[in-house]
């Protein structure tokens, strides 16, 4: 079987760990695609500024589910990493983790091929095979020649482009995408003003590394709501007591197959209870004031860490919890309650919230909420904000809006969506990314249907899988889709088995066939064969005797007519 890995970054290495790890791997023969700067570590965590730290402690974070200090054990038994027994670690290192893993993955077997090549186009051929009735081809370039035939495809492209909301991209001194942010700043002037616009973790990795590196200060962060991402608390281990997958299940038996949001939410709030987590105070905490925000979350570790926890434990399950909601509800929760998720997801470490707070109190960085339009005329930005008459000028803007998240918004950056998108491979989700069947990673196609040998995994199915874009999720899909590679090739080989048997029963049934078929042939061809088998020697003296004897009775009838008539005469 051939089967191709488009994107090399967490997903991609992530579903080839879990390929070699099964004993028909040898089966298969594996092409992995992507361009040589992301083959093995993808953009979020490719070689850049050490000051871009991973927002998930060492100890919590590994490709291994089954040893999640796999990546700390690794990092310690590398010496050219000297930041000692540090909580966070540079995000490149986990980079290099997995491109290490690749490495290993590469030299120990035959059958995986790396191919340093991005994918621009993919295209679906009809094939007569009743396990996988359609194959797919990949191309690098524009000559169809060239493009490789496959059974089995992986789609781990990650995220997504940068969003340009202002539509500025293209513009002299827009920076469009904060990545590598060690590059940022290579053609801005030390004298200039900069603008980060999104008060993401994206633009917590631009403020680590511009606050260190420009000398122009203020650094100033704007954006419609002025919050910046929570600071990460003590986490505990939580298993879940009543957003459980069988209280879903008696819940869509009474609701017609859907389990309506209030009955859901009111399980998450009996979650908070048993946990004496102060839900409605931990909600309402925020009052888009930067340093005050900063400072609670600083100040409460244990109760925050609790609720962050609940969250991830709820994240790590939301396959099943998102997809048990109709449109509708899926709908009004984004309205009244992905605000509290946005909050208080993906927390910042401690140490970069320390930072933050140290530059907002001594004037180095500013945070601005309320930004209404971000233009440029007359060589610089303007950015204007709601209930503020004055206009904020700046000679250079670094977008950390974040990525796309809908088809609609996709452009040259995106070309291989874009290809397949057109070719109706793919088709977009009202929540985002691209249509797939959420328990199989399956990819829905509006031309072909469900493309059993087409799995997607990653951000670009961000409306199904809701919030699953972290590690663990992310490699809680890639094996789940390996095991289903696995059970098609099995289905495959039994099939191929019943069709050898039967077709070795029909054979032998044929050769019986035959045989009765000659058996009566030649006692036809005997018979056939003794009329015209020539007479033996008696045979001839017979027929001499007999003609004999007729002879002498003819003679005789002959003399017997004769001396009748004489008599007659006579008389």
């Amino acid at each position: 079987m051939r089967v191709a890995i488009i994107g090399m970054g967490t997903a991609g290495v992530s579903v080839l760990r879990h390929l070699v790890k099964f004993e028909k791997f040898n089966q298969l023969e594996v092409d992995v695609y992507d361009n040589d700067k992301n083959m093995g570590q993808g953009k979020p965590f490719q070689d850049d500024s050490e000051d871009l730290l991973t927002n998930v402690p060492t100890s919590m974070i590994s490709l291994n589910q089954d040893d999640i200090h796999e990546f700390k054990e690794w990092y310690e038994a590398h010496d050219e990493y000297q930041y000692g027994n540090a909580d966070y670690l540079p995000r490149f290192v986990f980079g290099h983790y997995m491109r290490d893993q690749l490495k290993t993955f590469h030299t120990s077997f035959q059958n995986i091929n790396i191919i340093t090549n991005e994918v621009t186009h993919m295209y679906i051929e009809e094939a007569n095979d009743a396990i996988i009735p359609r194959t797919i081809h990949i191309c690098t370039n524009n000559d169809e020649t060239t493009c490789k035939k496959y059974d089995y495809v992986f789609l781990t492209i990650g995220t997504l482009s940068y969003n340009d909301p202002y539509h500025l991209k293209g513009t002299k001194n827009y920076i469009h995408s904060p990545y590598p942010a060690n590059r940022t700043l290579d053609n801005v002037k030390d004298t200039d003003q900069i603008v980060i616009i999104g008060s993401g973790l994206a633009s917590l990795d631009v403020i680590r590394h511009t606050v260190k590196h420009h000398q122009n200060k203020p650094i100033i962060v704007a954006s419609r709501s002025g919050k910046m991402p929570s600071v990460r608390g003590e986490m505990i281990d939580i298993t879940l007591k009543y957003l459980t997958l069988a209280q879903f299940d008696t819940l869509k038996q009474k609701h017609m197959g859907c389990v309506p949001l209030e009955e859901a939410i009111a399980l998450f709030k009996k979650e908070c209870e048993a946990l004496n987590i102060p839900l409605q105070r931990l909600l309402k905490r925020r009052k888009y004031d930067a340093i005050r925000d900063l400072t609670y979350d600083l100040n409460h570790p244990q109760e925050l860490g609790k609720f962050q926890s609940l969250l991830e434990v709820i994240k790590e399950n939301m396959d099943w919890i998102w997809n048990s909601f109709s449109r509708d509800d899926q709908e009004q929760f984004i309205r009244k309650y992905q605000r509290y998720i946005v909050e208080n997801s993906n927390p910042m470490p401690r140490e970069t919230a320390q930072l933050v707070l140290e530059n907002i109190k001594s004037g180095q960085i500013q945070i601005y909420s309320g930004l209404v339009d971000l233009r440029h005329y007359y060589g610089k930005f303007r950015l204007k904000f709601k209930n503020q008459d004055e206009v904020l000028k700046a000679e250079v803007v670094i977008n950390a809006t974040g990525a796309k998240k809908h088809l609609s918004q996709l452009d040259d950056d995106d070309a291989l969506l874009l290809d397949i998108a057109n070719r109706q491979i793919i088709q977009s989700h009202p929540m985002g990314g691209i249509q797939i069947v959420p328990a199989t990673n399956e990819v829905i196609s509006p031309l072909y249907g469900t493309l059993n040998n087409l799995r997607a995994i990653g951000q670009i199915t961000n409306g199904v899988n809701y919030y699953r874009n972290g590690i663990p999720s992310i490699v809680q899909q890639a094996v789940r889709s390996v095991q289903n590679l696995y059970d098609t090739l099995e289905k495959r080989a039994m099939t191929n088995q019943d069709d050898y048997e039967n077709h070795s029963t029909h054979s032998k049934h044929d050769v019986n066939a035959r045989e009765n078929s000659d058996t009566a042939f030649k006692e036809l061809q005997e018979k056939v064969d003794v009329s015209q088998k020539p007479k033996h020697k008696d045979d001839k003296k017979n027929k001499k005797i007999k003609k004999e004897k007729e002879d002498k009775k003819k003679k005789h009838k002959k003399k017997h007519k004769k001396k009748k008539k004489h008599k007659k005469k006579k008389e």
